[in-house]
């Protein structure tokens, strides 16, 4: 293992990984690479580096960038700050604002149901805004020489044949496709098309005029009439291909099916492309009728894929292709920062609001002595407690003289910035930097998915009838969960080896995702993750098996602990002042047999 430790080596490490030597590392790798590197070591920034370098050195003719989300593609350095001479392209989403309250219903449905086409003849052609809105113009031709295109991992997600379409457009020879990971290999590949969206579209289908629109228009019905009746056996054959898609053709079956079926009409052809492409073993028909299948975004140009932790051999299962990894056995640290787990089920959903009160007891007082020492800490927590936890712990902050409010939204820099506010946020926040400046995470609880969430990453592309039953475990103390298969005569199969890497990219990295929001890796800082599972990459400063160990650990006592402390204080001031036993239980209001059993203790 590799380590990179302290700012000096990081910044020895940055320098001499430029948007050249990365570059480099694609050509060596066969155009397939994959960056291993930790959150704020500077996958983002290294990014910009290596855009620059492929277009300013003429590597490529396009690059296409795709992001987790919006303010992440904001942040970049040819977003914020264009240069001159060069096409760059941000695909935006449609902008609601505009739109309005009279349009958006209408386009939600068309979005929902795949008539864009439609949706841009008859919606935005009457719009006000028409004339200066470029979100209908940035798709098609009006990407035709384009070098840099920007958009988010959505678009992906509702069609894997997106960077295929996006090359087809702009006419580049030379692609290099940018991916930021973080959550996107957790992103479900199963589509389903229904039964009664299939034959409203046969049935309008046959209302056009089969002589004017010719071959294709005929070969398409003819294939959507097949699949209204195919059984699960026909639908995994590999002899299901689709025609093109004429523009002028997709308009008017959109428009005629709108008018003969209103909001129950699907447009169905792209998602009958995605079907032709999928893999014959996820197809299948359910009872009801419907068309289940599964398929990964295909990409054949240089591929370069930035992520955190995520372990190779499962993020490779999940995009479908091979990669190199060069720094896969890098770990990056900072010596000055302390991370602790506490290995106990207590955080758990099922187990949170029984235990909260000692659970909020013990942050509440660690906070209470970081906020003392100059210390601010951000809090995290399931989604499903944020209210809870931030009503509970202010209250509990107060108590103990903290004038102190905690927000679990509408964050931003001059609010952070007041020293009595304290953000809480929930796992699986991304793409912010607004919280670098805290210098400690505290979990308040765990993070965990079920049997069935580990099979929606890890079977979605097999159909029910091939699916191996899956099972999570805890055991050992500290607590680990442990995946596998249910059944020991299926420990064979890859799945029963792929079942724990899910199980963790599921949870233990959604928590490191949400904790290094205050970047561990390169600033010192104190975190405190609740979770029963190992840190992939560097061993915890300390482990306690026990909100009872960790309690120990930090000196910080229970309420229970706190209120018996006092009574002995006050039973030994009462001793030495000369009272009885009986004239003390008197005085101080305790029973006698509470002063007797603190009458000896020191």
């Amino acid at each position: 293992m590799t380590v990179i430790s302290g700012s000096d080596q990081l910044a020895a490490f940055r320098g001499t990984w430029t948007g050249e030597r990365i570059l480099e590392l694609v050509q060596v790798h066969d155009g397939r690479l994959r960056i291993d590197w930790a959150l704020g070591v500077g996958k983002s920034h290294n990014i910009d580096f290596v855009i620059e370098a492929a277009i300013q050195n003429e590597t490529y003719d396009l690059v296409i960038a795709l992001f987790p989300t919006r303010r992440i593609i904001e942040e970049r350095k040819w977003i914020a700050a264009p240069p001159k001479g060069l096409s760059i392209t941000n695909l935006t989403p449609r902008p609601n604002d505009l739109c309005g309250p009279n349009l958006n219903p209408s386009w939600e449905i068309f979005e929902k149901n795949s008539l864009g086409a439609l949706g841009r003849v008859e919606l935005c052609s009457h719009c006000f805004h028409h004339s200066d809105c470029a979100w209908p113009k940035q798709f098609g031709k009006s990407l035709k020489g384009t070098q840099v295109i920007f958009g988010t991992q959505a678009h992906l997600e509702r069609s894997p044949s997106f960077i295929e379409q996006l090359v087809y457009w702009s006419k580049a020879q030379k692609v290099l496709v940018i991916l930021d990971e973080v959550n996107f290999i957790m992103k479900p590949l199963h589509r389903k098309i229904h039964k009664n969206h299939l034959e409203l579209f046969v049935e309008t289908l046959t209302k056009l005029n089969p002589e004017y629109w010719g071959e294709f228009h005929a070969r398409w019905l003819y294939i959507a009439e097949l699949l209204v009746h195919a059984s699960t056996y026909d639908l995994r054959s590999s002899e299901w291909h689709m025609p093109f898609i004429p523009n002028d053709w997709s308009l008017s079956v959109q428009s005629r099916g709108y008018q003969m079926h209103g909001d129950a009409f699907v447009f169905l052809p792209f998602e009958l492309k995605h079907f032709s492409r999928s893999s014959l073993e996820s197809r299948e028909r359910d009872q009801r009728g419907d068309i289940h299948f599964a398929t990964a975004p295909k990409i054949k140009d240089d591929f370069l894929i930035y992520s955190g932790t995520a372990h190779h051999d499962f993020s490779q299962y999940r995009v479908g292709d091979q990669f190199a990894s060069p720094f896969n056995d890098y770990s990056f640290e900072n010596p000055e920062t302390r991370w602790y787990n506490i290995g106990s089920r207590l955080g758990a959903k099922k187990y949170f609001y029984k235990n909260s009160v000692q659970i909020l007891d013990f942050f509440s007082k660690l906070a209470y002595k970081r906020l003392k020492a100059g210390h601010r800490p951000l809090f995290i927590a399931k989604k499903c407690f944020l209210s809870f936890c931030a009503r509970n712990l202010e209250k509990l902050l107060r108590d103990q003289g903290l004038k102190i409010k905690i927000l679990v939204n509408g964050w931003h820099k001059e609010l952070l910035d007041d020293p009595e506010v304290l953000p809480i946020i929930h796992y699986g926040m991304i793409g912010t930097n607004l919280f670098e400046h805290f210098d400690s995470a505290y979990c308040l609880t765990g993070y965990y998915v079920t049997e069935c969430a580990v099979n929606g990453i890890l079977q979605d592309i097999l159909a029910s009838d091939m699916k191996i039953p899956l099972n999570i475990s805890t055991e050992g103390r500290p607590c680990r969960r442990k995946a596998g298969v249910l059944n020991s005569k299926d420990r064979s199969y890859d799945i029963h080896g792929l079942a724990q890497h899910a199980l963790d990219y599921q949870e233990i990295e959604t928590v490191l995702q949400a904790v290094g929001r205050v970047r561990p890796y390169t600033s010192p800082c104190e975190i405190i993750t609740f979770q029963c599972g190992e840190h992939p990459k560097q061993k915890y400063t300390e482990e306690f098996a026990s909100l009872g160990e960790a309690r120990e650990y930090f000196g910080i006592l229970s309420s229970r602990s706190e209120k018996k402390e006092e009574t002995r204080e006050k039973t030994q001031k009462a001793k030495q002042s000369g009272l009885t036993q009986k004239n003390a239980a008197a005085q101080l209001g305790f029973s006698l047999r509470t002063i007797k059993r603190h009458w000896a203790t020191k």
